[in-house]
């Protein structure tokens, strides 16, 4: 049940949506609470459902499929099979490294948006050496390739070589520019050929047979600097769908002792992805996210976190 609330929170995030889709349903919308965020909306949606019987639940899995057929989480949802989603470590756990900086505000406007035309094919390019990991154990991920035919992703997503052997990459798993869906090319790992992890950094570089570098690229892989304040996008497969791009409120919240912490949005199933500064030099792996406290005050904000590439580098480079 939990996992089709999210996967619902997903695909119908406003309240507007949620509306509509209970009345559809023949929910009583004034027995429901719209809280303005989608996972307590839908939360309360299920509740409502529950209380109506088994009929209920499964009307709402229906339409859902109805607007989403090709949607490979419904459909598994609907035949009783499982559904995973790499999930990375809980990092509201983990000791904090660090001040969490000056008050967002005074940082907002002191920064151009501008970028040149260019920025946008740029991006495109970079987009294109990043891949959905699909595991045996029906988890998904995202990854992306780097120099080598060797793609990077979190060692929560490949933990061993045995799930890589057993793994596949997606690449161009993403819609055309006329909306429809692209031609994927799904590949093998060769763990045999390549392999490294590392738990402590969340991260695993292992080599992808078929030379797909020739066709889909690479993203460079060396040392860089990010600081607070900066603006990240990430380029991923969120909740295991086609490849989107998070483009708004992604500042850099906090810098340091190999972690990054930005507002750049995510979803189970983004694990891996790379995540790219306004020059689209990769900075980060992503790996994470929750609920944080601001230090040196009571307040929290929802962070995501990836680990810093300049770790990446130094796990690829103590194999070699």
């Amino acid at each position: 049940m939990g996992t089709l609330r999210e996967a619902l929170s997903w695909k119908y995030p406003t309240d507007a949506e949620a509306r509509r889709f209970v009345t559809d349903v023949r929910l009583d919308p004034r027995r429901i609470t719209f809280h303005g965020r989608a996972d307590l909306t839908w939360f309360s949606i299920f509740e409502e459902a529950q209380k109506r019987g088994a009929s209920s639940v499964r009307a709402v899995l229906d339409r859902a499929i109805k607007e989403y057929p090709e949607d490979e989480v419904l459909a598994r949802l609907r035949d009783g099979a499982a559904v995973r989603y790499a999930e990375g470590p809980s990092i509201a756990a983990l000791p904090w490294r660090g001040s969490g900086g000056p008050p967002l505000e005074k940082i907002l406007g002191t920064q151009s948006s501008l970028v040149p035309v260019s920025y946008l094919e740029v991006g495109i390019r970079r987009a294109q050496a990043v891949a959905r990991i699909q595991v045996s154990d029906g988890s998904l991920g995202t990854g992306f390739l780097i120099p080598g035919d060797l793609l990077v992703t979190n060692h929560h997503v490949l933990g061993d070589r045995d799930a890589a052997a057993d793994a596949t990459a997606q690449f161009n798993y993403q819609k055309t520019v006329e909306g429809h869906d692209a031609e994927p090319e799904e590949l093998c790992f060769d763990p045999d050929a390549f392999f490294v992890t590392s738990s402590d950094d969340d991260c695993t570089i292992v080599k992808v047979a078929g030379e797909p570098s020739a066709r889909w690229g690479t993203i460079a892989l060396q040392p860089a600097r990010v600081e607070f304040g900066e603006r990240v996008n990430v380029i991923q497969h969120p909740g295991g769908d086609q490849k989107q791009l998070s483009f708004f409120h992604n500042l850099v919240v906090y810098a340091g002792d190999g972690r990054v912490q930005y507002l750049t949005d995510t979803l189970p199933g983004s694990s891996g992805s790379p995540v790219f500064n306004k020059r689209w030099e990769l900075v980060a792996l992503h790996h994470s996210g929750g609920w944080l406290l601001e230090p040196g005050t009571k307040d929290h904000f929802f962070r995501n976190e990836g680990i810093h590439v300049d770790r990446v580098v130094d796990v690829l480079r103590r194999c070699r």
